[in-house]
Formats: C-alpha cells, sequence, structure tokens
C-alpha cells in the first residue's frame, strides 16, 4: 500500500501535494466514524477503527477542486495582510491485533483525502 501511495502522490501537481499535510495544531476537529473487531479465518482477534479529520491548510487549491467538491476557505487578518485557508478532510482507517499478547502496533490499513487522491 506504501509504495502505491508514493506512486499516487509524485503524479499529483504540487499544490496537491502540499494539501495533503497537515500540521497538529491545524487539525480543527476528529472523530472515530467506524469501530470494528472482527476475526480472521484463523480466529485471530482484530481491532479497526477509522478517524475523520477536518484540517486547515494553506495550499494553493482552487475555490473548487476536481470533482465539483466545495472547498471550504477561511480568511484570517485584515485585506492587506489575508491569509487563505482550506478546510480539508482526511479519512484514515487504523487497524492492529488485538489477541493476548500481541504488540500493539497500529497499521494504517486505508487513506482517503476526498478529491486530492483520486
Amino acid at each position: 500500500v506504501l509504495q502505491v501511495l508514493k506512486e499516487k502522490i509524485s503524479l499529483l501537481p504540487d499544490n496537491h501535494r502540499d494539501a495533503l499535510a497537515a500540521d497538529i495544531d491545524a487539525i480543527m476537529y476528529s472523530t472515530e466514524g467506524d469501530i470494528r473487531i472482527y476475526y480472521d479465518d484463523d480466529g485471530i482477534k482484530f481491532v479497526s477503527i477509522l478517524m475523520r479529520f477536518w484540517y486547515l491548510n494553506g495550499a494553493n487549491l482552487p475555490d473548487e477542486v476536481p470533482g465539483e467538491t466545495k472547498v471550504f476557505q477561511i480568511v484570517f487578518g485584515d485585506e492587506s495582510t489575508k491569509e487563505k485557508r482550506h478546510l480539508l478532510t482526511a479519512n484514515y482507517e487504523f487497524q492492529r491485533e488485538f489477541t493476548e499478547g500481541a504488540k500493539p502496533d497500529w497499521t494504517i490499513t486505508r487513506i482517503e483525502h476526498p478529491r486530492l487522491l483520486e
């Protein structure tokens, strides 16, 4: 998955690559979207959590990104020093083995940045 993501990112225009980056202080809101516990064919227990993030980003994006999704813009400061930021969304799904004695390591199994990675 990491190799596919690297290839996809390398093909993006610079402004879309810039829009993928989010500083921790720029995350305005986050919430869990879906929490699942399941077992594989061997009876190993897993937990999966989908997290949704809304973050501010100063990338130079058009008012509308392809696919007719509105990008909300927030302007800071007065007219002479205004700084435009976009409110973007990102969805990350994390998974880990949840059987007793398993390492508590989480793996990202899905990454979605609507309209930026499509």
